[in-house]
């Protein structure tokens, strides 16, 4: 199992608590380090301390704002290529139209199954079925190849003109279909990006405790609102990168809608 799966795997909240927990243990280590000697700092120590804490927060809040924009700009992508994939599929259906009319009937019903092969892709998606989610793309990948078997055959029957806007709706969405994969699986943060971010949490957390201890004041207030507000960025963070998200979720509210269109029985879905 790569990191990038045991991320996932691990639930939300339990990645927050954690969080939080590390962070206030590298804080008490390092106001318990800084406790340890008896003689009393001078001002000299504690300004170098001082300056090093700044520093040390100021690279953890940049590392923190760039992993933030990273993971948006994933998630943009995957809403990006998702409607994409509901124009493209639109558009061949109404293309369908300009087909023969032995070919129309059964292009509208494999564009059917396609948009409720997706719906049934975002649902074992939601239920963690991963194996299910990978054997429906595949199937998903297969009615491709079945449309443009048919786009093909149009083409070369003549009927190029008409034919060529439903070939174009079949181009664009194999490229939506490669697109989404490419966002959901293969954009992601890096295992280094999010070592570096672990790490520099954990040296700046233990360069503010022991400047706590220094001073010999040490507030537990300001310990925990600290620790909660770090680990609540690195939740949105991890969340946003996810695959399966669960503070932001994908509205499929455009695919249902459009299976609605498609299909004389409309699709209710109770969640929306």
């Amino acid at each position: 199992m790569g990191f990038q799966e045991f991320l996932d795997d691990i639930p939300l909240l339990l990645l927050f608590l954690l969080s939080i927990v590390l962070l206030i243990i590298f804080i008490e280590a390092g106001f318990w380090v800084a406790q340890r000697p008896k003689r009393k700092p001078n001002k000299a120590q504690m300004a170098q301390v001082r300056a090093i804490m700044g520093a040390s927060l100021g690279l953890l809040a940049f590392m923190l704002a760039f992993s933030f924009s990273m993971a948006q700009r994933h998630y943009e992508s995957r809403t990006d290529a998702y409607l994409l994939e509901i124009s493209a599929v639109d558009s061949a259906y109404r293309g369908a139209d300009l087909l023969g009319p032995e070919r129309q009937q059964a292009v509208k019903q494999l564009l059917r199954d396609f948009v409720a092969l997706r719906r049934a892709t975002s649902n074992a998606l939601e239920a963690d079925d991963f194996e299910s989610v990978v054997k429906k793309i595949r199937m998903a990948e297969k009615i491709h190849d079945q449309l443009w078997s048919v786009a093909e055959s149009s083409m070369a029957q003549g009927d190029s003109i008409d034919a060529s806007i439903f070939v174009n709706a079949i181009l664009a969405m194999v490229k939506a279909n490669d697109e989404r994969l490419q966002a959901t699986v293969f954009n992601r943060i890096s295992p280094i990006i999010w070592t570096t971010l672990f790490v520099m949490s954990m040296l700046s957390m233990i360069i503010m405790g022991f400047q706590a201890g220094l001073t010999g004041t040490h507030s537990r207030l300001a310990t925990w609102t600290l620790a909660i507000t770090f680990s609540a960025v690195m939740m949105l963070v991890t969340d946003l990168d996810r695959p399966r998200m669960s503070l932001f979720k994908m509205n499929e509210q455009l695919m249902v809608e459009l299976q609605n269109r498609m299909n004389p029985t409309p699709v209710i879905v109770d969640d929306l």
